[in-house]
Parts: structure tokens; C-alpha cells; sequence
């Protein structure tokens, strides 16, 4: 994680994956779940948290 921002109901945090990608996800402060990844995820972002994006995007 290289940073974070508070929002109403979500945080926008900053990471870079292993490979030196830089990424900006919204993730959901009720559940963690990702609103928004930053990748296609084909309309399936909320089936992820963050640790399991970090994952997904690691692998592809």
C-alpha cells in the first residue's frame, strides 16, 4: 500500500503489486469489499476484498 484517502463511505487506496503496477481501488469501509477496482473485473468487483484483488492481479 503506498496511500490511502478517506471518502464518505469508501477508501481510495493506493498499491503496487509486485511487478512495480500502481493501482487505485475503492474499497467499501461497511464490508471491505472492493466498489471499484481499478481493473476489469467484468462487473464483479464486489466478490473481492482487497487481499483477495492483490491476489487475482498478482496472478494474471
Amino acid at each position: 500500500m503506498r496511500d490511502f484517502s478517506d471518502r464518505a463511505d469508501y477508501w481510495l487506496v493506493e498499491w503496487t503489486s509486485a511487478s512495480g503496477e500502481h493501482h487505485s481501488s475503492a474499497i467499501a469501509k461497511n464490508d471491505l469489499t472492493v466498489m471499484s477496482s481499478g481493473i476489469c473485473l467484468s462487473g464483479l468487483d464486489k466478490d473481492f476484498d482487497l487481499q483477495s484483488l492483490v491476489g487475482v492481479v498478482e496472478n494474471r
